[in-house]
């Protein structure tokens, strides 16, 4: 049986529903099922004596929810049941004995028992302000600077075009008043004014064009790019800033700091487990 043959998936994903058919695969015997459901709490329907939970219920209306659509709880049932109907009639053809099938349910349950582990074992971790702050402050020393541009450009469609304008410049023409006559963009309004920026957020013909005038110079040679030709204008320089201590910063850091713990947890386990690669 090839399982990307299957019939589609009824509408709800197998995901939401992973662990009471993770538990099946596991625990084949009627009697473990009906334990699973008893433990689970309130039972909300039943399909041949094999209980359908109220949490797996609640848990898929929640995650249907979370995804901004209606969770309507009465197809989510339906839906429940028609799934625990079609398991039953799998296994009824020892379908699960299957080596393709086996071997998908049986990563399903080992990724769903990793993650588990992974969130009970976070739950503990206490990440406090002092080793949020002492990362930051880590962080922003290894931050190379960035210097950050305020710029004009005149923006034209031909190069003769533009290379007219530099000789304009180059008499005396004033760069603000030529941009607002010259220029194509929707900078020429405003003397073609492109205030300050990172050079990164420009194209990498502007950019490298740019990184190599002085402040006050304006183009010598017109600089093509996608947009058309520009003739610039650097008119100040000024050091990069760099990220403020804020609350979505420090939110970033504890969860990179969280993740770092969580690598360095599996790396102590797997250190002192017994590893065989075949």
């Amino acid at each position: 049986m090839k399982l990307r043959k299957a019939l589609p998936a009824i509408a709800i994903s197998a995901a939401l529903i992973s662990t009471s058919a993770l538990a099946d695969a596991k625990h084949s015997k009627e009697k473990d099922k009906m334990e699973l459901g008893a433990a689970q709490g309130e039972i909300a329907a039943t399909v041949n004596g094999r209980p359908i939970s109220q949490m797996a219920a609640d848990r898929v209306a929640e995650q249907i929810s979370a995804q901004g659509q209606n969770a309507n709880k009465q197809q989510i049932l339906d839906e429940l049941i028609n799934l625990e109907i079609l398991t039953q009639a799998a296994e009824a053809q020892n379908l699960d004995k299957e080596s393709e099938v086996a071997t998908a349910l049986e990563l399903q349950y080992t990724q769903t028992m990793a993650n588990a582990y992974l969130a009970a074992f976070s739950g503990g971790l206490k990440i406090g302000e002092p080793e949020i702050r002492a990362e930051y402050e880590k962080q922003i020393a290894a931050l190379d600077a960035v210097n950050e541009f305020k710029a004009s450009h005149i923006l034209v469609e031909t190069e003769a075009d533009a290379k007219e304008i530099i000789e304009q410049l180059a008499d005396g023409a004033d760069f603000a008043a030529v941009a607002k006559t010259r220029s194509t963009g929707p900078t020429g309004a405003n003397g073609g004014d492109l205030g300050w920026f990172d050079p990164n957020s420009m194209v990498p013909e502007f950019s490298a064009a740019i990184s190599k005038m002085k402040k006050g110079e304006s183009s010598s040679e017109p600089v093509k790019t996608d947009f058309g030709w520009h003739v610039i204008k650097l008119v100040d320089t000024r050091e990069g800033a760099k990220p403020d201590y804020s609350s979505a910063v420090k939110a970033g850091i504890e969860t990179t700091l969280l993740r770092n713990a969580l690598a360095a947890h599996v790396e102590e386990l797997r250190a002192k487990a017994q590893v065989e690669v075949k």
